[in-house]
């Protein structure tokens, strides 16, 4: 579609903010919003699926109309699906530690499953198909995306949130899993997920039936410093851009354990690992991140019809799993473009590198985990030997990658 009609400052609901910058906690109610995107379509008769997407920002900012949630919305808008770019409540009580941390999102995925029920109750007004509801978010977007679908029990909700009934004698109960941002009877569930650089607190919370149900596609840097890649600490002063020493905060597991657990319990999933890339690394106006973000859109395109909504292959997109390919426009440069051959396959010690680069370039190792183990620079030649002894017993991945190209392949060290 080459237009997109937007519907602007929808309340969906409306709930207590616990903001700590504000005097009265628990006692202020604000009203959430959210912006419908529409193909422009004359065509009243199709019910579109709908993804729902939440903005990033750490729980502390951000908005509905941050510039990668509205270009999401209107990129997949003009493909033919309904979206919506959702506010939830923002800010931390004081002090901030885990406990008021897990509050704030247990607020935030109150909000998102409002935001669902609001659109499924209305799913005939934006003719939305109320059975294929998916949610998306970059970042702590992200973060309320997954726990939608994967906190989905009061069991797991952590004993140390206070679920009883918000009344003014009792501004810090939270109230129930589902929330009171808005009281319309109909179900907050979803088909699937969409993750860009999120996490979740733990991948058992995706035991249980209906989030084994769940499809989820993930995008995630190795190097994501602010949540983390895989199983590590969200440090504070990272969370707020702090020039500080490290301050663990609260230990999630990100994208890789997911797409791990994922595996084991046969949940469809789509993974791509960005390796060496940074937190968010489509965001912003350089060449690099236009180039994150074309990759972006082309394997979430992809991964939607091929595990939230299997109907086939889409051909034309590249999909790369868990190793470590170069985004440089809609498609990854593939592995197949430049030679490589790495023995012996398994390898004791030296391993012999065997490429039709020429010239210097630079060789790179990382577990399967997208942790670097190695680099090496400056190498010249067709048949160059790298010493593997510090490396522990396992798979690993290796990437050379100079100004004509990039390529990768798989060893094994005993």
């Amino acid at each position: 579609f080459d237009s997109v009609k937007v519907i602007s400052d929808i309340v969906y609901g409306s709930n207590f903010t616990y903001d700590a910058t504000q005097a009265q906690v628990g006692l202020t109610r604000e009203d959430q919003l959210l912006d419908i995107y529409l193909p422009a379509d004359t065509d009243k008769t199709i019910k579109r699926p709908l993804i729902i997407f939440a903005h990033g920002g750490s729980f502390i900012n951000g908005t509905k109309l941050d510039g990668d949630i509205v270009y999401f919305c209107n990129e997949f808008a003009k493909r033919g699906y309904a979206t919506a770019s959702i506010s939830y409540r923002l800010g931390y009580e004081q002090p901030l530690d885990s406990q008021n941390a897990v509050r704030a999102v247990y607020r935030a995925l109150q909000d998102g499953r409002a935001a669902i029920r609001y659109m499924r109750a209305n799913a005939d007004s934006f003719q939305i198909d109320p059975n294929r509801i998916f949610m998306g978010g970059t970042s702590a977007g992200a973060l309320i995306a997954i726990n939608v679908g994967y906190l989905n029990l009061p069991s797991e909700v952590p004993s140390y949130v206070d679920t009883s009934a918000h009344s003014m004698l009792n501004p810090m109960g939270l109230d129930g899993i589902e929330g009171k941002t808005n009281n319309i009877n109909v179900p907050s569930t979803i088909s699937g997920i969409i993750n860009f650089c999120g996490a979740t607190k733990t991948t058992a919370w995706m035991e249980d039936a209906y989030s084994r149900s769940l499809p989820i596609i993930s995008m995630h840097g190795t190097e994501d410093q602010t949540v983390p890649y895989g199983t590590d600490f969200v440090y504070v002063n990272r969370l707020l851009g702090l020039d500080q020493p490290d301050i663990p905060l609260i230990k999630v597991q990100g994208s890789y354990p997911i797409h791990q657990k994922a595996q084991e319990l046969g949940i469809p999933n789509a993974f791509y690992t960005w390796c060496a890339a940074p937190h968010v690394p489509y965001i912003g106006s350089d060449s690099a991140a236009k180039a994150y973000m074309d990759t972006l859109i082309s394997f979430t395109n992809r991964g939607i019809y091929e595990k939230l909504m299997p109907c086939g292959f889409t051909p034309g997109y590249e999909t790369n799993s868990s190793a470590c390919f170069t985004t440089t426009a809609i498609n990854p440069v593939k592995a197949e473009t430049i030679n490589l051959t790495v023995y012996p396959n398994p390898v004791n010690n030296d391993l012999m590198v065997n490429t039709d680069i020429k010239g210097e370039y630079t060789v790179k190792v990382y577990n399967l985990a997208g942790q670097k183990m190695m680099e090496y620079q400056g190498l010249i030649g067709e048949t160059n030997k790298i010493n593997t002894a510090n490396l522990s017993s396992g798979s690993y991945f290796i990437r050379i990658e100079n100004n004509t190209g990039t390529t990768f392949n798989k060893f094994i060290k005993n």
